[in-house]
C-alpha cells in the first residue's frame, strides 16, 4: 500500500506498484524521504519535477544521489503569481492527460 505519510511505506508500495520498471517522471511536492523515494524510482534519463518548498534538495546533492536523472525546482507561488496564464494552462494539460490516462499516478 503507497502512503503520503511515511516514506518507507511510500517506497514500498510503489515499487510493487511498478513492478521492476522505473518511472519517466515524477512531479513530486513531498518533502524528507519522499525526494530520495522518488529519485529512487526514476529510470536512468527520468526528471523529478519538485513543487515542493520544504527541504528541497540543492542541484549539488541531486548529482550526488542520480547523475543521469534530471531535476527541476519550480516555485510554483511565484510562478502562480507571476504567471497565473502559464500556470492554469500547464494544469489544464495535466489534467487532460491524466483523463486520457496518458499520464499516470502511482
Amino acid at each position: 500500500r503507497t502512503s503520503s505519510r511515511d516514506g518507507g511505506a511510500f517506497a514500498l508500495g510503489a515499487s510493487a506498484q511498478l513492478r521492476g520498471s522505473r518511472l519517466r517522471g515524477v512531479l513530486n511536492s513531498l518533502s524528507a524521504d519522499f525526494i530520495a523515494c522518488s529519485f529512487a524510482l526514476l529510470g536512468e534519463d527520468g526528471c523529478l519535477c519538485e513543487i515542493g518548498k520544504r527541504a528541497v534538495w540543492s542541484y549539488e546533492r541531486r548529482e550526488a544521489a542520480s547523475a543521469a536523472a534530471r531535476y527541476v525546482a519550480i516555485a510554483l507561488d511565484s510562478t502562480i503569481e507571476q504567471a497565473p496564464w502559464w500556470m492554469g494552462r500547464t494544469l489544464r494539460l495535466l489534467s487532460a492527460r491524466t483523463e486520457a490516462c496518458v499520464l499516470h499516478g502511482l
